[in-house]
C-alpha cells in the first residue's frame, strides 16, 4: 500500500536514422552468407585458374575451373536459383577478360539450366548423378565452344582434342569441389536433398 507497483509495460525506444528500420532476419543473414561464400569460392577458382592452372598444360590443354564450378553450382541448386547465379557468374567471367568470347554467357547458362532441369526431373539426386551431369555439361560446353570457335575461324579442326582434354581435366577436378559447394549449400537449411 505504501509502495507503488512499477509499471511492467515499457514502450519501445524510438530510433532515428536509416538503419533503424532495416531488419534482417536470421534466415536472411544465413542466405546472404551462403551466396557470398558461393561468390567467394568462384572468385577464388577464377584467380586460381588465371594465375596457376593456366600455366599447367598437359598435351597442350589446361583446365577451365570457373566454368566447371559454375556448372556444378547450377546443377546442385534448384534450376531457378542456379540459372540466375550462373548467369551472373558467366557475365563476370566474360567481363574478366579470360573468357574466349561473349557467347560463353549463353553457353554456360543454357547448358547448366538444361542439365539441371533434367537432373531434377529424372534422376535420383546424389553424388554420382551430380558428378555425371556436371561431366556431361562441361564436355558439352567445351565441344560447343570448339564448334563456335571453328565457325568464327578462331581455331582449326585439328585442335578438337585439346578442347576435349580441357573438358576432361576440368571434370577430374570436380569431385574436389563438390564437398565445398555441398557444405556451403547447407548454410541456412537444405536447398537440395542429396
Amino acid at each position: 500500500m505504501f509502495f507503488k507497483k512499477k509499471n511492467e509495460f515499457k514502450p519501445d525506444k524510438t530510433h532515428s536514422g536509416a538503419l533503424s528500420k532495416l531488419y534482417i532476419t536470421k534466415k536472411q543473414r544465413l542466405s546472404l552468407l551462403k551466396w557470398l561464400l558461393f561468390a567467394l569460392v568462384l572468385v577464388a577458382l577464377s584467380v586460381l585458374q588465371d594465375t596457376i592452372m593456366c600455366r599447367v598444360r598437359l598435351f597442350g590443354a589446361t583446365t577451365d575451373l570457373l566454368c566447371g564450378g559454375l556448372m556444378l553450382m547450377c546443377i546442385l541448386l534448384d534450376p531457378e536459383q542456379g540459372c540466375i547465379f550462373t548467369l551472373a557468374g558467366s557475365c563476370l567471367y566474360c567481363f574478366s577478360g579470360s573468357a574466349p568470347g561473349p557467347y560463353v554467357i549463353g553457353l554456360i547458362t543454357v547448358i547448366g539450366l538444361i542439365i539441371s532441369i533434367f537432373r531434377q526431373s529424372y534422376l535420383h539426386q546424389n553424388f554420382f548423378t551430380t558428378f555425371l551431369c556436371t561431366a556431361v555439361a562441361i564436355v558439352l560446353y567445351e565441344l560447343l565452344l570448339f564448334a563456335i570457335g571453328a565457325l568464327l575461324g578462331y581455331t582449326s579442326i585439328r585442335r578438337i582434342g585439346i578442347f576435349a582434354l580441357s573438358g576432361l581435366y576440368t571434370v577430374v577436378l570436380m569431385p574436389a569441389l563438390y564437398p565445398v559447394f555441398r557444405a556451403i549449400g547447407k548454410i541456412g537449411g537444405e536447398t537440395w536433398k542429396d
